[in-house]
């Protein structure tokens, strides 16, 4: 599978412009709260999946904008400003490159609104979709443009699709939400594969009480010593909740690209060691390549410990952290510290976030 090594935002919710370059197999992102970590995870997703047209909607709904209201597409633009097109960009280990722009739409009938106190009516636009206009070029191939499209019309939701282009790659989103509802898919593909041993064996790492765990039509079910009946996720913590939550998601398909955020959310800082060794041993065996969202230095400091441990000591020169940060003359930048960097600033307990 080819790598993402770099990639390109515009006019993405805060971000004007940013450019990240040497991206590798495992990349950590840090930064200030609100500094466009978690809208950095939200453009791979939209650039990897760029045929799909709901996939706007969906980045939204991370966000918790569940209203369905056309616009709420609005905040995609940056400064709520349509005319402000959101441009994607990436070149991957094999050559190949793929753009993605999102165009507004409007309604045929603006609604009338009053101007400022002067009492006449004027018509403003709404936005109600977006088109996806999308392009791929791979080495030997000339570059291939396509159009998607999501639509409000008449308030009902509706899309149109590019006939003519499949997808190929595979990407999944966890978002901060602790309430992941695609485990229970995720866990029973994984045991169709006959592949579940690992995820159970790792569950017992995490938690020696449990036994075992099961997919069952209206959730996923932990066997607890000392239970007399199968207990449901909901009933097991957010650490569980989270730990699970990450493993399946990169065990999930094979070459694929998985995104999380905040991978440390609702886990002790005694588990955090645990969830690197599983996250490094199942992307290496899939090979996937990771995304991960982080401001907590404890769980940096327990991935530097880990990739020094002899079993995974390979894996260094596949990890790469990178700060976010708004600068005041440069606007949003992108600094890359490799696995050597990061170790000696780990040893001299640098806050990394700055």
């Amino acid at each position: 599978m080819p790598l993402l090594e770099s990639l390109t935002i515009k006019n993405f919710r805060g971000f004007d412009a940013l450019e990240i370059d040497g991206l590798s197999k495992i990349n950590i992102f840090l930064g200030k709260n609100n500094s466009g970590k978690t809208s950095v995870l939200e453009s791979l997703f939209l650039l990897l999946g760029m045929s799909n047209p709901m996939l706007p909607k969906v980045v939204n709904q991370f966000r918790g904008f569940n209203s369905g209201a056309a616009t709420q597409l609005n905040y995609l633009f940056h400064n709520l400003k349509a005319e402000n097109k959101p441009s994607f960009y990436g070149k991957f280990s094999d050559q190949s490159e793929r753009w993605l722009e999102l165009e507004a739409q409007y309604q045929d009938n603006p609604e009338p609104i009053l101007s400022d106190g002067t009492g006449i009516s004027i018509s403003m636009p709404a936005i109600n979709g977006v088109d996806l206009n999308f392009s791929i070029k791979k080495i030997q191939d000339p570059k291939k443009t396509y159009k998607s499209s999501l639509l409000y019309e008449n308030k009902a939701l509706s899309y149109k699709l590019s006939g003519d282009y499949t997808e190929e790659l595979q990407a999944l989103f966890v978002s901060s939400d602790k309430n992941d509802s695609s485990v229970l898919a995720r866990y029973s593909e994984i045991v169709k594969r006959k592949e579940g041993d690992f995820i159970l064996n790792s569950l017992r790492q995490f938690d020696d009480n449990i036994i075992g765990i099961q997919a069952l039509p209206d959730g996923l079910y932990f066997d607890v010593k000392g239970f007399d009946e199968l207990t449901s996720i909901s009933m097991m913590g957010d650490g569980v909740k989270q730990f699970l939550s990450v493993i399946t998601a990169v065990a999930a398909k094979k070459d694929s690209f998985v995104l999380i955020d905040e991978i440390e959310n609702g886990l002790h800082h005694s588990k955090l060691k645990l969830l690197w060794r599983c996250a490094l041993s199942l992307a290496e065996r899939y090979n996937s390549q990771l995304f991960i969202v982080t401001h907590d230095m404890e769980i940096i400091s327990r991935l530097v410990e880990v990739l020094g441990e002899k079993e995974y000591t390979f894996m260094q020169d596949f990890v790469e952290k990178f700060t976010i940060a708004k600068t005041l003359s440069k606007g949003y930048k992108s600094y890359r510290l490799s696995f050597e960097g990061l170790q000696d600033a780990v040893d001299l307990k640098h806050e990394l976030r700055y």
